[in-house]
Formats: structure tokens, sequence, C-alpha cells
């Protein structure tokens, strides 16, 4: 029986490094790196692989990017630059 915790921290591992290598790639091909681009990018790299499940991650890294944050980390986003 799989532990869903660690399932869940090895996806969430696997999400950041697809981001880090599609930055790598972007900076590479001297890109802008934004959000738009990076999931265009994400997009790109989902299309070339076959593994059902890592599409999934691409898919999940695509969505990690493009979401408003939360409001609580606004907050402290806020508060960190007024000092």
């Amino acid at each position: 029986m799989k532990d869903r915790a660690y399932e869940s921290i090895s996806n969430e591992e696997e999400v950041c490094c697809l981001i880090g290598q599609a930055v790598i790639e972007l900076s590479d091909a001297n890109q802008p790196v934004n959000k738009s681009t990076l999931s265009l990018k994400l997009l790109s790299m989902a299309d070339q692989d076959t593994d059902d499940e890592k599409v999934m991650l691409y898919w999940l890294a695509r969505r990690a990017i493009t979401r408003r944050p939360y409001p609580l980390y606004e907050s402290a986003v806020r508060q960190a630059n007024s000092r």
C-alpha cells in the first residue's frame, strides 16, 4: 500500500523539476521566461512525452504557474515589500 503523503511530495518535487527544466530550456534558447512562455514550453514538452503519468505532471506544472496565489500569500508578499 502506497503512502499518499509520500506520493504527493514526490509529485510536487517532479513538478518543480519540470518547471526548472522548462526555465533552463527557455533560457538556453534566449527566450523570455514568464508565465506565458513557461506555460507554452511545458505544453510543448508534454506533447513530446508519451508517458501518461508524466503528461499529467506537466499539466499540474502548468496549473501551478498560471493560477493566482492564495490571498494569504498575496498579503504576506505585500507586507514583505512594504518593509
